[in-house]
């Protein structure tokens, strides 16, 4: 379901970073995680957050944005379970190395 931007509550925690995009992870005030996806639809590019998730934890935010950029890279047909997991791994460590 796709909903605005601003619908986030205003008490939430809100973590982004380039290297997420379109993703990012918010925090309930609540203490419950959820990953969102950027999406702009429309005639007029109305830009709109997805659900995509919600994780236990903030390391399970993390894994699940690695394999929503695995699954929407730009090769999405993979000849091997070795070429899905290189382009997992390298995903997982553009997001791994900036939290090290």
């Amino acid at each position: 379901m796709l909903r605005r931007p601003d619908s986030i509550p205003n008490g939430d925690t809100i973590i982004s970073d380039p290297i997420l995009e379109p993703f990012f992870v918010s925090k309930s005030s609540t203490g419950g995680y959820t990953v969102y996806e950027r999406v702009i639809k429309g005639e007029n590019d109305t830009k709109y957050i997805k659900t995509v998730c919600y994780p236990g934890n903030f390391g399970h935010a993390l894994k699940s944005i690695v394999e929503e950029k695995t699954n929407m890279s730009n090769n999405k047909t993979f000849n091997s379970i070795k070429d899905y997991i290189n382009v997992y791994k390298s995903y997982q460590h553009k997001i791994t190395s900036i939290v090290e």
